[in-house]
C-alpha cells in the first residue's frame, strides 16, 4: 500500500501542476504565464523577468519618431508599413502620418517579423518570427499590413463617414471600459481620442477574461467585432 502511495504522491502533484500551468494561460490570468510572457515562449530572461521584454525601470528607450514609449526596454521596428486600403474603407484618405502611431508601434517590436521577440534590455535576441500566416505572429512582416485590420486612421472620421460604424460614444460591454472612446488613442494630446490602433483591439497583458487572443471582447457571436461595426 505504501509503495502505491508513493507513486499516486508525485502523479498527483504532476498533474495538479499541469492543471495549474494550464489555467494560468487563461485569458485574463495576466501577462505571466500568458502567451506574452517570453520565459514561457521564447528565449528566457535570465532571471526569469516578465516586464523586462518590454519595460525598464532605468535607462529607458529613446526614439524621436515614437509618440508613446512607456519606459520601453525592446528595439523599436525600423520598417515603413503598407496600410489595408479598399474602396469600401472611408478612412482610407484619412490615414495618420504615422501609421503605427501610439502603442502601435510597440506592437510591431515583436510582430513586424525582423526584431527579435527575445530581444530586450539591450541583449540582441535571437528568436525572430517572420511567419505571416494562420498561426504565425509576424502580421507586419516585411513592412506589410495591407492583409491587417486598419490601423492609424481617425475612428471618429470614419464612423461619420460610415453609417455601419458605431459612434466613439457607443457603450462598450466590458466592465472596464465604458465607450469605444476609451479604446482609441489621443494622438495630439488635446484630450479627445480618435485614433484606432493594435490596442484599440487587444489587451496586451491579458487582463480580460475575454478571448486567448488578447482581445477586449469575446469572438462568441462576433460580439468583438460588433463592438465597432453596426451588422
Amino acid at each position: 500500500m505504501k509503495w502505491k502511495i508513493l507513486i499516486f504522491v508525485p502523479v498527483a502533484c504532476l498533474a495538479l501542476w499541469a492543471f495549474q500551468a494550464g489555467a494560468e494561460m487563461t485569458p485574463g490570468t495576466g501577462i505571466v504565464h500568458s502567451k506574452h510572457d517570453m520565459n514561457m515562449v521564447s528565449n528566457p530572461d535570465t532571471q526569469n523577468r516578465v516586464c523586462a521584454f518590454c519595460h525598464t525601470p532605468h535607462h529607458a528607450l529613446d526614439d524621436m519618431q515614437a509618440d508613446y514609449l512607456p519606459l520601453w526596454s525592446h528595439e523599436l521596428t525600423t520598417l515603413t508599413y503598407g496600410h489595408y486600403e479598399t474602396v469600401t474603407f472611408d478612412g482610407r484618405g484619412d490615414l495618420s502620418v504615422d501609421r503605427l502611431t501610439g502603442p502601435s508601434r510597440l506592437c510591431m517590436s515583436c510582430h513586424d517579423g525582423a526584431v527579435a521577440v527575445d530581444q530586450h534590455y539591450g541583449i540582441p535576441g535571437s528568436d525572430v518570427r517572420p511567419g505571416d500566416w494562420w498561426g504565425d505572429i509576424g502580421v507586419g512582416a516585411a513592412g506589410d499590413l495591407t492583409n491587417d485590420h486598419p490601423i492609424g486612421f481617425n475612428y471618429t472620421y470614419v464612423a461619420g463617414e460610415d453609417l455601419e460604424i458605431k459612434p466613439a460614444s457607443t457603450p462598450v460591454s466590458n466592465p472596464k471600459i465604458d465607450t469605444i472612446e476609451d479604446l482609441l488613442y489621443d494622438d495630439d494630446g488635446d484630450g479627445t481620442a480618435t485614433v484606432m490602433t493594435c490596442s484599440s483591439c487587444h489587451d496586451v497583458h491579458n487582463t480580460d477574461a475575454n478571448d486567448d487572443y488578447f482581445l477586449i471582447n469575446y469572438q462568441m457571436d462576433s460580439i468583438f467585432c460588433i463592438t465597432c461595426h453596426d451588422k
